[in-house]
């Protein structure tokens, strides 16, 4: 396996090895709750790393690659001034992922800020890693943990979706990551959506 591959898979599974453990929601506890407030933590864009051995820079016309050294951002910086300045927030993707989930399949769950429940979505991670050494496409993995706690402070569901080989991702160049504010969100959503399935999917087990 490619070395930059390996550094990919070592920092979603270590991210993952110190979040919450395995929790099964049951029936009885989820029909209890009727409302719930929808968090994410940390509520920046800081969770995203990149493994790369190019730097980013604009050409007049978009965007292009340069050998590291050169005047460019590395992708991580690069990645993380463009979502600041077209306001595209991690969080807020999976937030809306997970949120549209619940409501397809009709689960009995309002979202009210006045909730005294939380359901927590944590980013341990996002990684946009180069596929190998002969490619310019970068591959986009989340590392995912949820958690639900009641009224009471208890944590009635836990889950933690972690991208283990062969991985879901989604692959692009840079140029395509970055043509346009709304293409760079698509590709953010087509990579992060599988781990998002991952973990509705243990969410809403024995629920329907």
């Amino acid at each position: 396996m490619n070395f930059k591959i390996i550094c990919t898979f070592l920092i979603l599974v270590l991210s993952g090895c110190s979040s919450v453990p395995t929790v099964k929601l049951k029936l009885e506890a989820f029909n209890n709750l009727k409302t719930v407030i929808l968090e994410s933590v940390p509520n920046d864009n800081f969770m995203l790393h990149a493994v790369s051995t190019v730097d980013v820079q604009f050409t007049g016309v978009g965007v292009g690659v340069v050998g590291t050294g050169g005047d460019g951002k590395g992708v991580r910086e690069f990645a993380i001034d463009y979502m600041e300045q077209n306001q595209i927030s991690l969080n807020k993707l999976v937030r809306s992922q997970f949120k549209e989930k619940i409501k397809a399949d009709n689960l009995p769950l309002q979202f009210s800020d006045d909730s005294p429940n939380k359901l927590v979505l944590t980013l341990n991670v996002v990684v946009l890693g180069m596929k190998h050494g002969f490619s310019d496409e970068f591959n986009a993995l989340f590392n995912i943990a949820g958690q639900l706690i009641n009224d009471k402070g208890e944590v009635i569901w836990s889950y933690n979706a972690i991208p283990m080989p062969p991985a879901p991702g989604y692959s692009a160049t840079i140029d395509q990551m970055f043509a346009s504010p709304d293409a760079f969100k698509q590709y953010l959503s087509a990579a992060s959506d599988p781990m998002v399935q991952k973990l509705y999917d243990h969410f809403k087990k024995g629920l329907i």
